[in-house]
Parts: structure tokens; C-alpha cells; sequence
């Protein structure tokens, strides 16, 4: 009984030394011992984007939608009725001032004219000859002046007729652009009745509106950058009037630039994204937008410090699309985190992963 006890303790020693000389080799210790090796908490601090606060350069932007607006615009039209009788423009060609667009027919004024030039010379002979009367006392001063007066009524008469048959010539009022015409040879003219469309569309004149606040600006003879569509460049143009008053209704003020359009790309009508330089600051610390949380007694944003998240009070300035000015509790070199913002709480542990520009 003895002898067997004796052999088992010594099978059960012999087990124990093995297990603890090959255990190792298999490596069972030494994960307990590096999962012990690493720190409590390293490595849990939530990954988070930031940016650090340097004074720079900031723009007062104002950004509106406006129209392109022909500088000068008519219908053309006539004043005489009349059959037309010819006419001398290409839809969409370019005319002067002063080019032949419709002729009436002025057949029946011509006539008239004619009638009244013949007129006028036989009142010229009688005239001389009542004049010569009248130097020796032949005839009264009152056949004299009889005489006179009708060659100042056909004179006014003749100047009459002229001025009827020029009209029935219709010119172009102004350099431009001449549209579809409405009419054709044959066509019974009325007064007033359109025959085509001139625009003038150099240069162009771009209308838009800003709230009234900014009628302090001083906008007039500020440059426009403007964008429409179609191209990707962006286009200059300088405002030249402001409306005088302020529109009641919208609670805004009506503004014109001008744009020389030279090479007639862009056209009236068009829709145009502009933005005007209201001022421009140097040195002025600046935030992301995403990065502000706003409060009901203020602004705030969580800060980087030592490794973990700091929720600070701001005073926040002017505003751009992307960026907010802030003129306390900021100062230059602080990191401020711009992703996770939601996730975030006072003193908890942080790692930047990225800076944000």
C-alpha cells in the first residue's frame, strides 16, 4: 500500500515539473503577461479631426441673385399706318442707329409732296413780283402780306409732308440686336403695332436686390463678381445705382452694375450668383462652422488639452460660408475639434487623428 502511494506521488511530481517547463514554449504565460503590459485606458480615447486657431485674413461676403437686363429695349413699331412695302433686316443681325429697318409705302405722301413743291415755287414767283409791286406803292401792303402768308402756309405744309413720309421709313433708335419680325411685305401697319424686338445687349445691366441693413455699406461703385450658367469663369461688373428708397414689401434695396459684354456672350435675361465684398479683415481667429455649438447664452467649442476634450465658452463675429470669426475665449494655437461633437463630454479622452484646413 505504501509502495504504490510512494509511486504515485512521484508520476504526479514527475507531471507538475513538465507542465511547468513546457507550458511556456507554448506561449499560455506570456499572453496573460503583455495583456497585463499594456496600460489601463490606453488606446480608448475617441478618434476625432481638429484644427489650429491662427489669425488670418476674413472677407464680409454679401451674396444675392440677380437678372441680366438689357441696357436699352423697344418694340419696333410706327406711328403712320401704312401697307409695308419692303423690308431691310436679318432676323437676329446687328444694326446701328439709324439703319433702315420698314419702308411704307408712301406712294400717296410723295404725290403730295410733289403737289406742294410746285405750289410753293408759284407762290415764290408771285411773291417777287408783289414785292417789286409793292416797292412802287402798286398794290396795298395788305396783298403784299396776303401773299407772304401763303408761302408760310405751304412751307409748313411741305415741312409736314417731309416729316410723314420719314416717318413711314422706320430706322433703328439705337445700336443692337434685332430680334424676329412679326410682320412681312403686305402687311396693314396700326399704330403702335409691333414689327420686331431690338436689344441692345452691350453692355449688360445686372439687377438684385440686398436687405436694407446694407444700405450703410456704401455699395455704389463696388465691383460684382457674378456667375451664370453655362460657364465655369466668373464675370466683374460695377454697381453704378442704388434705388433710392427702400421696397416695403421685401425690406430690401434695389441695386445696378454694369457689364461691358463686349463680345456678346452673355445674354438678357440671364440668371447670375453674385457676391460683393462688403469688407475685409486681417488677423482675425477663425473656427470651422461645424466646429460651434451653439447656446442660448452664447457660443461654444470644445477645445484639445493634455489629451482630452475642453468645452469653452466663445464670442463669435462675422460669419462666411465655411468659417466663424471669434473675438473671445480663443487664442492663437489652440486646437480646436472639429468631428464628433455630438459624442463629446467635458475631460473626456481624445486622440487627433487629422487637422481639418
Amino acid at each position: 500500500m505504501k509502495k504504490s502511494l510512494k509511486r504515485t506521488l512521484s508520476i504526479g511530481g514527475v507531471v507538475v515539473v513538465l507542465a511547468l517547463l513546457l507550458l511556456p514554449k507554448f506561449g499560455w504565460f506570456s499572453k496573460k503577461e503583455t495583456e497585463s503590459s499594456v496600460p489601463t485606458g490606453a488606446g480608448r480615447g475617441l478618434p476625432v479631426s481638429g484644427v489650429v486657431v491662427q489669425p488670418m485674413a476674413m472677407e464680409n461676403v454679401l451674396k444675392a441673385a440677380g437678372t441680366l437686363v438689357a441696357s436699352e429695349e423697344v418694340n419696333v413699331t410706327t406711328e403712320i399706318s401704312g401697307m409695308v412695302r419692303s423690308i431691310h433686316f436679318e432676323e437676329g443681325a446687328r444694326v446701328k442707329q439709324g439703319d433702315l429697318l420698314v419702308r411704307i409705302d408712301d406712294a400717296e405722301l410723295q404725290a403730295q409732296r410733289d403737289k406742294a413743291i410746285h405750289q410753293k415755287a408759284l407762290i415764290a414767283q408771285t411773291l417777287e413780283r408783289q414785292k417789286v409791286l409793292l416797292e412802287k406803292e402798286a398794290i396795298s401792303r395788305e396783298a403784299f402780306d396776303k401773299v407772304q402768308t401763303d408761302m408760310l402756309v405751304i412751307e409748313s405744309e411741305l415741312n409736314l409732308l417731309n416729316t410723314r413720309i420719314e416717318k413711314m421709313q422706320i430706322r433703328a433708335p439705337f445700336d443692337g440686336v434685332i430680334g424676329f419680325r412679326g410682320v412681312s411685305p403686305g402687311t396693314y401697319l396700326q399704330p403702335g403695332q409691333p414689327i420686331a424686338r431690338l436689344v441692345k445687349a452691350a453692355p449688360l445691366r445686372l439687377e438684385f436686390s440686398v436687405p436694407e441693413r446694407y444700405q450703410a455699406a456704401q455699395l455704389q461703385g463696388r465691383d460684382v463678381v457674378f456667375n451664370v450658367a453655362g460657364y465655369s469663369e466668373a464675370f466683374h461688373a460695377d454697381v453704378y445705382a442704388v434705388e433710392p428708397m427702400v421696397e416695403q414689401r421685401t425690406r430690401s434695396l434695389s441695386l445696378r452694375a454694369l457689364y461691358p459684354n463686349e463680345d456678346y456672350r452673355l445674354l438678357p435675361g440671364m440668371f447670375a450668383d453674385l457676391s460683393i465684398i462688403i469688407s475685409r479683415d486681417n488677423n482675425v481667429l477663425q473656427v470651422p462652422s461645424e466646429a460651434v455649438i451653439p447656446q442660448m447664452d452664447g457660443d461654444q467649442v470644445f477645445v484639445y488639452r493634455n489629451g482630452k476634450a475642453d468645452l469653452i465658452n466663445i464670442r463669435t463675429g462675422s460669419r462666411t460660408e465655411a468659417m466663424v470669426a471669434v473675438t473671445e475665449g480663443l487664442a492663437a494655437g489652440d486646437t480646436v475639434i472639429t468631428s464628433g461633437i455630438l459624442q463629446l463630454r467635458t475631460g473626456m479622452p481624445v486622440t487627433i487623428q487629422g487637422f481639418s484646413r
